[in-house]
């Protein structure tokens, strides 16, 4: 039989939650209240967390439920090497970029040794960790991320009239990034009213040139005067189709233009900005990080495993990420020993065994227990997400 550790649900009001939860399994019952969101019953657990304090949250719930954890002190320091969330780019995300594994080490004990605070504004890097990145569009995506090859910038340069493009482009000693970050304000303005007067007379709807155009038009008006908007034009765009996913890598610059996703990442709070921000900007510490170059994005192949369900690749084969579509009907979500099951868009009821949770739309839970199944009932668009 299956010993169920726990199924934590994530709410952004974690009181109310425990309250609806409380007075759902007094009161609903006796007053005929829709039941989906009843208490679960005694074998397992349903408690309010936050994905940036997951060993507290195991440990209240160690705590409060301890006849549901057959081996507390087996339970890994960090039990969940991911983390998953909805991505709205309503507005542009910021350009930045996660450093690669010995950077992030490297970065980490520099920081510490110089005694720069975890809290403070010029900080890096927050932890040891590098950090990877998934996102699978819930809409039609567009993605800038890494940097475009010189044939490419070429051709925009040529294609928009950019002449600050092209002089960039004659030097063969560094990268156009490399070049960008270090322009004076002066040279960045110059540059933004070349670029508006240039992309003012682009007429194509399709190419390269039609790309940069859009990229401006869609940044100009949210990040005035922001270098930014340049690195951004220098970027791939990419774009995908919903259902549709691609990975960023550590060490490669990128931002979220428009739509939704889910993103699936590391756990590591190291990102250092580039652009299209307000927040500190380490020029120096992001041209020691790009180095001579960025590793690339790539597209993900999304594999058919029934048909309501996909498998999508991550960057470890210890961890699994899977795509599971019902529309008002049911199907069955394998959950290995640590599981975060996300409602990306609909909601649905998840059933372990004999504890049960209703999740709307953009909330989670987490499974910490044997390997088994969930039974998942609704109209929803679900992830889970697995460490073996």
């Amino acid at each position: 039989m299956t010993a169920v550790y726990g199924v934590v649900r994530e709410t952004r009001n974690p009181s109310a939650a425990m309250n609806a939860l409380k007075g759902d399994a007094g009161a609903g019952a006796q007053h005929g209240k829709d039941d989906r969101h009843d208490a679960p019953s005694a074998t397992g657990a349903v408690i309010a967390w936050d994905p940036d304090d997951l060993p507290g949250a195991l440990d209240r719930l160690i705590a409060a439920h301890p006849h549901n954890f057959t081996a507390p002190e087996a339970l890994p320091v960090r039990p969940i090497p991911f983390r998953m969330h909805l991505l709205d780019a309503d507005v542009p995300k910021s350009i930045q970029l996660h450093p690669q594994p010995d950077q992030a080490l490297a970065g980490y004990v520099r920081e510490q040794t110089r005694g720069v605070p975890l809290g403070a504004g010029n900080r890096n890097y927050k932890d040891r960790y590098a950090k990877f990145e998934v996102a699978v569009a819930l809409t039609p995506l567009r993605v800038l991320s890494g940097e475009r090859t010189r044939e490419e910038l070429r051709a925009i340069a040529d294609g928009v009239d950019l002449p600050w493009l092209r002089a960039l482009l004659t030097f063969r000693h560094e990268l156009p990034v490399h070049a960008l970050l270090r322009m004076e304000p002066s040279e960045v303005a110059r540059a933004l009213r070349e670029t508006e007067a240039a992309v003012a007379a682009v007429t194509e709807t399709e190419g390269l040139a039609a790309d940069a155009a859009a990229v401006f038009r869609r940044l100009a008006p949210l990040f005035p005067g922001d270098r930014g908007i340049l690195i951004a034009i220098c970027m791939n765009l990419i774009k995908l189709a919903p259902g549709q996913a691609m990975v960023t890598p550590a060490g490669c610059l990128h931002s979220y233009l428009s739509g939704q996703a889910m993103v699936v990442m590391g756990l590591s709070h190291n990102a250092l900005k580039a652009g299209l921000t307000k927040d500190y900007v380490d020029i120096a510490e992001l041209q020691q990080i790009l180095g001579s170059g960025q590793p690339g994005p790539a597209p993900l192949e999304v594999a058919r495993i029934t048909e309501c369900q996909e498998r999508i690749p991550l960057w470890s084969d210890d961890l699994d990420l899977r795509r599971t579509v019902i529309d008002g009907g049911t199907a069955t979500i394998p959950l290995e020993r640590f599981t975060v099951v996300l409602a990306a868009l609909g909601e649905a009821r998840v059933t372990v065994g004999d504890v049960s949770t209703f999740l709307e739309q953009g909330a989670s839970m987490l499974y910490l227990g044997d390997p088994t199944t969930a039974d998942v009932e609704g109209s929803a668009q679900l992830f889970s997400a697995s460490a073996r």
